[in-house]
């Protein structure tokens, strides 16, 4: 097939000023650029000055934890946002390498039972994700807690052999295809690692010259130590490293604001970006609100606490710090009524108050419901959109409306309205906020052959509005989003 597109403004995502041309598709590459008026195409699309774009990459993606890759293949409320490329296995839990076969990382998002896995590898899951019609171009990370689960269960600390395992784990897994590893040092299973076991998994991800997303241990009043901790390991591995869950958290603004002045002096000489998910609302485990000492790695043990009269006082002691008014379920496995309801709503329906609804849904869900809960300060995360180490995500889920999940609504749209805030507050020039959203990340993570408008590349581009940056038209691999059957590509890592 062959695709003319005629009178663009082409914004290559080099950070160069737009400049008009045509731009023709062949099959899935982009074949030629320039005044192409006499070259013919089987489908032709008029651009009338619009911009023309590479597909929007978003390393950040929750499509495999909610299973959507397998229930909503087509991803259309990313597709239609420009999103044409998303990587998966955020937050240390992926879908793969599994040593036993079961992804119970990801059963605070999912139903498990409702996928049959046939990998253990993640060469054998990107194979699997081959033969399936994936309307998005897809690759993964490796779950850190997601290998620790299966290694050593619910104990806190590996042994040197586990390490080495662990070690052998990372690198077999960036030989089969995986772009990087996560790990969430804020999650129960995160939180474990020590410092030594974190710093050989960066010295195995420096040599392989691949990647680590990783979550800040608190984002509160330890929020600079944190921030310190990661730089110190960077320095010690010289790992690339993208911190994922850096955010104004209202109450610690000072905090929030040493933090970043930290990071900006260390990537005069390291490697360290931070993603911002540039809207209010968190999605949050329901377990991240009970007190420290009631966090286990093993949420059965968990649970039996939670439902133990004896540490009621302590629960609601720790609730009482809590803003419920705009916190809505997100997720509650199997009790789908709650889905989409704030804690109000639920609280006055039962007669009861804040904090014993909250506890309430905490032994309903087993644990298991997510909440949207709005903890950042957007004036202040505002600001840091145009910064050097940022990098944008929708921080999405692919997820159909319906059912048993409620998507943020902000979520749907990050894409374009960052190009519009960006651009209209003079934080960036246009060129300058897409290049961040394109080749920004798709040289950060080698993801080969997109991130620019060039001859040779794949044909993953987006039409936006000259008037507003609307999203007018979307091309994966040449092929055009709701005219075309979509198929992208199961992206691999090499190196």
């Amino acid at each position: 097939m062959s695709l003319l597109i005629k009178g663009v403004q082409v914004v290559d995502g080099t950070g160069k000023e737009p400049y008009r041309a045509d731009v023709l598709i062949q099959k899935d590459l982009i074949s030629s650029i320039g005044n192409l008026k006499e070259r013919g195409a089987k489908k032709v699309i008029e651009g009338f000055g619009n911009y023309l774009t590479p597909g929007f990459i978003d390393i950040q993606s929750r499509a495999d934890h909610y299973l959507s890759i397998f229930s909503n293949p087509k991803q259309e409320s990313l597709v239609g946002q420009g999103i044409t490329t998303i990587l998966g296995g955020a937050d240390g839990a992926s879908l793969a390498p599994l040593l036993y076969g079961s992804p119970d990382s990801i059963n605070l998002w999912s139903d498990i039972s409702e996928i049959n896995i046939n990998w253990h590898t993640v060469e054998e899951f990107l194979s699997q994700l081959d033969e399936r019609k994936l309307g998005i171009n897809f690759g993964t990370l490796i779950g850190h807690s997601t290998l620790r689960r299966d290694l050593v269960g619910d104990r806190k600390l590996l042994d040197k052999k586990e390490l080495v395992i662990l070690k052998h784990l990372i690198e077999s897994s960036l030989d089969g295809g995986a772009f990087g590893i996560s790990s969430d040092l804020a999650s129960v299973y995160g939180n474990a690692a020590s410092n030594r076991e974190v710093g050989e998994i960066l010295n195995t991800i420096s040599e392989q010259d691949a990647i680590c997303v990783i979550s800040l241990r608190n984002l509160g009043a330890g929020l600079l130590k944190s921030v310190e901790e990661i730089i110190k390991l960077a320095e010690g591995s010289n790992a690339k490293i993208v911190i994922n869950n850096l955010r104004p958290t209202k109450g610690y603004a000072k905090e929030f604001k040493q933090a970043l002045k930290a990071l900006e002096n260390a990537s005069e000489k390291l490697d360290i970006y931070f993603l911002v998910q540039p809207y209010e609302l968190s999605e949050l485990p329901i377990y991240s609100f009970l007190p420290s000492s009631l966090q286990k790695t093993n949420v059965g043990t968990m649970l039996a606490k939670v439902r133990d009269d004896k540490n009621t006082k302590a629960i609601h002691e720790e609730l009482k710090e809590i803003d419920f008014r705009n916190m809505r379920v997100a997720s509650a496995p199997h009790h789908h009524f709650l889905v989409g309801k704030s804690v109000k709503q639920v609280a006055d329906n039962w007669n009861i108050s804040y904090i014993e609804a909250m506890h309430k849904i905490m032994k309903m869900s087993d644990l298991r419901a997510t909440v949207f809960y709005e903890d950042a300060s957007y004036s202040i995360l505002r600001n840091c959109l145009g910064k050097n180490q940022a990098i944008i995500t929708a921080n999405a889920t692919g997820v159909l409306s319906g059912g048993g999940y409620l998507e943020n609504e902000a979520a749907d749209s990050v894409f374009p309205n960052y190009l519009r805030s960006v651009v209209r507050e003079g934080l960036l020039s246009l060129e300058g906020a897409v290049q961040k959203i394109t080749a920004v990340p798709a040289n950060l993570f080698k993801i080969r052959g997109r991130g620019l408008i060039e001859e040779g590349k794949i044909a993953d581009l987006v039409l936006l509005s000259k008037d507003n940056y609307e999203v007018k038209q979307v091309i994966l691999g040449g092929e055009v989003f709701q005219e075309d059957n979509l198929k992208g590509d199961i992206l691999r890592y090499y190196g």
